[in-house]
């Protein structure tokens, strides 16, 4: 992503557009970032990673998320958890 100087040459329309698009770019980057590891499935979320809640979630080689720091699924409280070998944080948690 880049950004852009708002230039006198453009339009008022223009500059707005310039202007909604850097914004977009940027709500983008704050929601989620995903680092995909063996087979394309998720291995580090960060960010929100359900509705209205965010943290730092790390999964398994298998997939399976493991690692919770950040806000429960279930009320919002802060903490870090982590599950047992072959059980997902999140579902015990919610």
């Amino acid at each position: 992503m880049s950004f852009k100087p708002i230039i006198t040459k453009n339009s008022t329309g223009q500059n707005y557009s310039q202007i909604n698009d850097m914004v977009r770019s940027l709500n983008k980057e704050q929601q989620i970032k995903t680092f995909n590891g063996p087979g394309g499935s998720p291995a580090i979320t960060i960010g929100k990673y359900a509705e209205g809640r965010y943290g730092l979630l790390i999964s398994d080689d298998t997939g399976l998320r493991r690692v919770l720091i950040g806000q429960a699924p279930d009320d919002g409280r802060p903490g870090s958890w982590v599950s047992k070998e072959g059980e997902d944080v999140i579902t015990l948690l919610s």
